[in-house]
């Protein structure tokens, strides 16, 4: 799982596999999300994150990084 944020942008993309993309669907004008071939999630983008989530109370619960 790769999580990234854009600032020239103020855009969050979530990427949960490497799975190609075959189908994206607006949500709405700033959550997206993007579909395997068996129709599962394998990305979100959230545009003008900044606006969208509370960034000062921003935790994050259970994370481990993978060995390299």
């Amino acid at each position: 799982m790769k999580i990234r944020y854009f600032p020239e942008t103020d855009t969050l993309a979530i990427e949960l596999t490497s799975k190609p993309v075959v189908t994206t669907d607006a949500i709405t004008d700033d959550l997206i999300l993007d579909y395997d071939n068996e129709g599962k999630v394998v990305a979100i983008t959230l545009d003008n994150y900044s606006h969208n989530v509370d960034v000062l109370d921003l935790q994050a619960f259970g994370v481990s990084l993978a060995p390299a």
